[in-house]
């Protein structure tokens, strides 16, 4: 069998390249997707458009969709007649971070297709994951009034990448995989109460990692369902949680990152980053990094944020090339492309679009410092400006 992957040429704001050329641990997307194609024994062909007509038992998809691990399998084998043709239509209504159980079903067409020997367009294919495991987040006080949020662990899933903000969404679910496989082989078979007892355990959940050659990991370091690379550093009491670090990343001591991803020779400092995708050869220097996309070679500096919140808002809208675009996230921070520089204490409002290259440089940062003792100074237009020795005497007479 065939499969057909089509190019998908459109840039991807905030970045200047292509969805597929953004990159995952095994590569980037568009070679993660070749690489499953060839696992479930299709033959890849790379085209600029699909071929009309499809020839009969073959497979078209885009090349700026993310597949989980077994969801090629789990198409094949829902196809219910080899004959006609059919096209992915997946519900995802809960594969955001946050979700609740009581989320609205949102179905989505996939550019995902298997070709039969009928004419006609394809039919929907409609699949819905089924959770294998969820478990309630707990939310700062900011958040009092949002109830039932969980988060969820599909058993299959499928994104495309249309704007920056899928990219969360995908990093997410992808962070989400290892805890996935290992607790599908028990799922339905284990009483739901024993499975949630050996989930909750640190214990268990500490074994429960994927851990690259030449690691150096601090004995006080604690690791929950991570995909860890090699020559990966993680220091003192850090705490990583279903989330996958590129291969000769550092985390230094005290940082906390959850369902997020961190690409190779990735830097960060002290933070506590969730629920987002940080490029290779990116540093992260800031307390905190919450729902973000930040591209490759960055630099972030401390002090720098991004708010994700809206008050009141179920959506949070995306500015993305000058026009609005709702996410329908109710978490969403700022997508950041490529070779991007950020100095210190800089806040952003949520949904922001900052593009490769850009540099914002520091807020208030003070250049020059005074050359004698005992100077008394203001800070104007980011120049220090010198009190006279009179003013002072006057004031302390």
């Amino acid at each position: 069998m065939k499969a057909y992957v089509v190019a998908s040429r459109r840039a991807l704001p905030p970045f200047e390249k292509p969805a597929s050329a953004v990159r995952f641990k095994e590569g980037t997307l568009r070679e993660r997707l070749d690489a499953q194609l060839r696992a479930a024994g299709l033959e890849v062909v790379a085209v600029d458009a699909a071929p009309a007509p499809v020839p009969a038992g073959s497979i078209v998809v885009s090349d700026d969709v993310v597949l989980s691990r077994r969801m090629l399998e789990r198409f094949l084998a829902a196809i219910p007649d080899r004959r006609r043709s059919y096209q992915l239509e997946i519900e995802s209504g809960r594969f955001t971070l946050l979700a609740s159980k009581s989320a609205p079903e949102l179905w989505k067409l996939l550019p995902l297709t298997y070709h039969g020997d009928g004419e006609g367009p394809p039919e929907p294919l409609r699949m819905q994951p089924k959770p294998v495991f969820e478990f309630q987040e707990g939310l700062p006080p900011r958040m009092h009034l949002l109830t039932d949020i969980i988060v969820f662990f599909f058993d299959f899933w499928a994104v495309k990448i249309d704007y920056w903000f899928d990219l969360q969404t995908a990093t997410s679910l992808y962070c989400r995989e290892l805890v996935t496989r290992l607790i599908s082989p028990f799922h339905g078979r284990v009483p739901t109460p024993v499975l949630n007892w050996f989930t909750s355990s640190p214990w268990v959940m500490s074994k429960c990692n994927s851990i690259g050659k030449r690691c150096r990991i601090h004995r006080t370091a604690i690791l929950e369902g991570c995909v860890i690379g090699d020559d990966v550093e993680i220091g003192p009491f850090s705490y990583l949680r279903s989330s996958v670090i590129g291969d000769r990343a550092v985390v230094r001591e005290k940082s906390s990152i959850k369902m997020s991803y961190v690409g190779a020779r990735g830097f960060v400092m002290g933070a506590d980053i969730v629920n987002s995708y940080v490029g290779a050869e990116t540093s992260i220097f800031t307390p905190m990094l919450y729902n973000v996309v930040f591209g490759e070679r960055g630099f972030l500096s401390g002090g720098s944020g991004f708010a994700d919140f809206i008050v009141g808002a179920s959506s949070i809208p995306a500015t993305i090339e000058g026009k609005q675009v709702q996410s329908g996230l109710p978490f969403l921070a700022s997508g950041i492309g490529d070779d991007v520089f950020i100095g210190a204490n800089m806040i952003f409002a949520p949904g922001r679009t900052i593009p490769d290259g850009t540099q914002l440089l520091d807020q208030g940062l003070i250049k020059q410092v005074p050359a004698k003792p005992h100077g008394a100074y203001v800070l104007s237009n980011g120049e220090l400006v010198q009190i006279p020795d009179s003013f002072l005497k006057r004031r302390s007479a």
